[in-house]
Order: C-alpha cells, then sequence, then structure tokens
C-alpha cells in the first residue's frame, strides 16, 4: 500500500518516470521522494502541467457527442495534489550515500540522459544493486571512492536494444535540421516537431539559436507552444548553459496561454514546438489538426514512439487518423530524427553493463519493448557470462540473493501483454472510413455505392448473428 512505502528514489523528470508521483501521495504515501536538484526544479512545473492537462482533456473528452451517456472521465490528480507531493520532496547530491536505516542505502550516479538524470545504487545488508533509469550517451561522471563493478544484481534499461545508430557529428544534426525548416517554408506551410518539454526542446532550440547565430537560418517565427516552455528552458540553463540562449532572439516565442496557443492555427511559414512528444496529449494534436491535412505541411519527430501512440501510428505511414473524435486525411510530410535521441543504443548499453562486470547474480531488462528488449538479451549473451538475463513481466515478484541469480517468487498480470499491445482503434476506424470513402468513389454511380454500403451491413448484421449464437 501506498502509505507503507518508506522511500521514494526518482531517477530523472520525464513524465514516465514523475507522472503518477502525485498519484501516489494522494492514495497516502508520506514518504520522502529523493531526486537530483535539477529533478527537483524541474518536476513541480511538470507535473503541475500535468494535471491541468488532463483536467482539460477530461473536461474536452466528456463534452464530445461521441461520449453521451458514457462514463465521464476523471484526471488521475490534481493541481493541489501536485503541491501537496512536493512537500516530500528532498534534493540529492551524485554520489553522496543517503542512509534510509536499517542497513539500507543508496546514492546517485550520474547517467548522462537528461539533466540531472540518475542511475540509482541501493545497498541493502550486503547485497549491491544497480538500476540504471534511463542512460544517454557520452562518458558519465563517476563517484570518487565508490566502486563502479562488483554488483549482486543490475536493472538495464533497454530502449534502443535492437538498434546501433552510427555517430553523427553535431554540425551534420543542424543542417538536417535546417533543410527540414527550410523545405517546409518553402512550401508555404508549418513544420510541426512534437517534442519533451524537457531536455528535447531545448535542444532543438540550441541547434535553431545555432543556426541563427551562423547566419544559416534566416529569421524564422518559432513557437514553443507549452506552457512549460519558458520554466524548464530556463531550469535547463540554470545547471547546462551551452552559451545559446534561446531568450535572446525575439523570433522565438515561448507560447503560454491556451488563447495565443490557438491563435496559431491562422499562423503559416512557422516552426512550432509543442508537447506531447508522441501527440497522445498537449497542445501539438491541436496543432496536427489544423496542419495534417495541408500537404505543404511537415511533421518531424525528434524523439521515440510507443507503439500505439499517435506519434506511432502517423510515422508507421497513416493516411487517416482520429483526433479528439475528429476523423483527419494525412496530408502532411512525415519525417524522423533519430539524432536527438537521449538514450544510448544497443552498443552503448552493452558498454555500460559490462563496465559493471562482474555481476554476481541477475541483469534484469525493464525499460523496452518486447521486441527491442528481446534481441538486447540476445546481443548481451554473447558479452557476458556467467550472469542471468532476465526480462521481467510487469507485477512479476523475484527474490534477489547475495551473490546468486534471482529467483521468481510470484508470477505478472496476466494481462501483462494485452496492456502493453493497446492500440488506438478509433485510427484503425479512421482509417477504414478513408478506403471505404475512396472506394465508394471510384465507383461508376451511386446505385452501386448504395449496392457496395448494403453489402457491408449484411455483413456486419450476420456477423453480430454468428456472435449471439
Amino acid at each position: 500500500m501506498p502509505r507503507d512505502i518508506d522511500a521514494v528514489i526518482l531517477t530523472h523528470a520525464h513524465l514516465d518516470h514523475s507522472g503518477r508521483i502525485p498519484l501516489l501521495y494522494a492514495q497516502g504515501c508520506k514518504a520522502p521522494l529523493f531526486c537530483t536538484a535539477p529533478t527537483a526544479d524541474i518536476i513541480f512545473p511538470l507535473l503541475l502541467d500535468s494535471a491541468e492537462l488532463q483536467a482539460h482533456d477530461a473536461t474536452r473528452r466528456n463534452r464530445r457527442l461521441d461520449r453521451r451517456f458514457r462514463p465521464e472521465f476523471s484526471p488521475l490528480y490534481t493541481s493541489d495534489d501536485v503541491k501537496q507531493c512536493m512537500h516530500f520532496v528532498t534534493r540529492t547530491n551524485f554520489c553522496s550515500k543517503v542512509e534510509l536505516g536499517e542497513q539500507i542505502g543508496f546514492r546517485f550516479w550520474d547517467a548522462r540522459h537528461i539533466v540531472g538524470a540518475a542511475s540509482v545504487e541501493i545497498c541493502l545488508g550486503d547485497i549491491r544493486i544497480l538500476f540504471s533509469g534511463d542512460l544517454g550517451n557520452g562518458k558519465a561522471i563517476t563517484c570518487a571512492g565508490a566502486e563502479l563493478t562488483g554488483y549482486d544484481h543490475v536493472i538495464c534499461e533497454s530502449t534502443y536494444g535492437d538498434r546501433v545508430r552510427e555517430p553523427e557529428l553535431l554540425a551534420y544534426r543542424r543542417d538536417v535540421l535546417l533543410e527540414h525548416i527550410n523545405s517546409s517554408l518553402d512550401a508555404g506551410g508549418n513544420l510541426l516537431i512534437p517534442a519533451f518539454a524537457v531536455e528535447r526542446t531545448q535542444s532543438v532550440l540550441e541547434d535553431m539559436v545555432a543556426l541563427i547565430e551562423c547566419n544559416k537560418l534566416a529569421p524564422v517565427n518559432i513557437f514553443v507552444d507549452t506552457p512549460l516552455g519558458e520554466t524548464v528552458t530556463r531550469a535547463t540553463l540554470k545547471y547546462r548553459d551551452s552559451g545559446l540562449n534561446p531568450f535572446a532572439h525575439a523570433n522565438i516565442h515561448f507560447v503560454e496561454s491556451v488563447a495565443q496557443s490557438r491563435q496559431l492555427e491562422h499562423v503559416r511559414g512557422a516552426v512550432i514546438i509543442a508537447g506531447s512528444s508522441m501527440c497522445t496529449g498537449g497542445r501539438i494534436r491541436s496543432h496536427l489538426e489544423h496542419n495534417l491535412e495541408d500537404p505543404a505541411s511537415r511533421v518531424l519527430f525528434v524523439g521515440y514512439q510507443v507503439s500505439g501512440t499517435l506519434g506511432a501510428i502517423l510515422k508507421s505511414g497513416a493516411r487517416h487518423v482520429r483526433i479528439s473524435g475528429t476523423d483527419l486525411k494525412v496530408r502532411a510530410q512525415i519525417h524522423t530524427m533519430d539524432s536527438y535521441s537521449c538514450h544510448a543504443d544497443r552498443d552503448g548499453l552493452i558498454a555500460w553493463v559490462k563496465a559493471r562486470l562482474p555481476i554476481s547474480g541477475s541483469v534484469f531488462l525493464t525499460h523496452g519493448e518486447k521486441e527491442s528488449m528481446m534481441q538486447f538479451s540476445a546481443a548481451l549473451e554473447a558479452h557476458i557470462t556467467g550472469t542471468a538475463i532476465l526480462e521481467p513481466t510487469l507485477g512479476s515478484c523475484w527474490k534477489l540473493p547475495k551473490a546468486n541469480a534471482a529467483s521468481l517468487t510470484g508470477s505478472g498480470r496476466a494481462d501483462a501483454e494485452a496492456l502493453v499491445a493497446q492500440h488506438d482503434w478509433q485510427n484503425d476506424l479512421a482509417a477504414f472510413q478513408g478506403a471505404l470513402r475512396s472506394a465508394l468513389a471510384s465507383l461508376p454511380d451511386d446505385h452501386s455505392r448504395s449496392a457496395m454500403m448494403s453489402r457491408l451491413q449484411d455483413s456486419l448484421v450476420h456477423k453480430r448473428i454468428s456472435e449471439t449464437d
């Protein structure tokens, strides 16, 4: 139960890690919440924005005509819940050992992911466990006087465990971004960039500032359409100042209010950066509604798209999608830049695990889709021996002994695979309706169209009858 938890340890601010914290505390948790100083500065505005978006989305969905007489949506938590849980935040430095009592303690290691991101070393008596959190690229800062190796168990993320990225020079990445911007503007459309408010938005902005300051990019209106934009960007600059300041450029606009965001519906020839990164919520959905059917516009994904999200559906080449109850034909160009990823690739993950050897117990693989995790597991087996590599399922329980492989003590949820494989059937419906319209339009006359619709209706009736027999 939440009230029985003694400590909450947060690796970094991204919502897929922090997003349910207010719910945990609203359900009775009273434990200290440990995180690094940058994470502490970022999560309050981030979670407050999440609560406000949930309230807005719930209200909007409940008003939709296609949801009449159906159960109402409710937010997971409120702004008051966010404010309450912030009282439990305890800022913790990298490398500082935190004693929790009864021979239990932890320390944060640099994870090289986003600003403030940490891996967590946990000591349970004489058992040492390392949780990777999300891992980035490059050489991490190590903790002086602390052992990097010799863990009993390691829990490692596997987001990009199925691929290797070619190294890419920063100058080349910026030139690719410039090409996308210029192509959209030359066509007279907008460039939409769905992006995480934390880190990804700041990285894209830095590249745009660099392009402006070296006179490669002509002054173009760049709108950062998220209430978090200014707050998170200033917090990031506080801890990691690259010298590329977006606040020094008059053509970079941080959009705060909903009214200001709606004014962008009439804008053309601009760059709009908005959340959410996977298009599951936030203001990007409104911009997609007003731009997807415009062949002059372009959507540029700069982040990972989880299977089943609107972002993944668009990236896969869908020609019809459904947003907020509206069916849309995708005429805009859809592009991807993988070079902005803050996640280590397969080789980076393998190198990280190897640097922690010997591992006397088990390596657990988490935070990856099934195919990614399976490929990473196979690749890892070729590099380490004598260590069990495990792929736990949602809800499973494990015993973690000293210097021996973990053992399963409780099976995972029976519906775990179905939950992970959830698919947005609404977009399948939109695609089917689009294909149906095209098929009907291709027929020679109205009589043929009516005949086709009758056959479809008969097929549906027969299907319902067979299902009730």
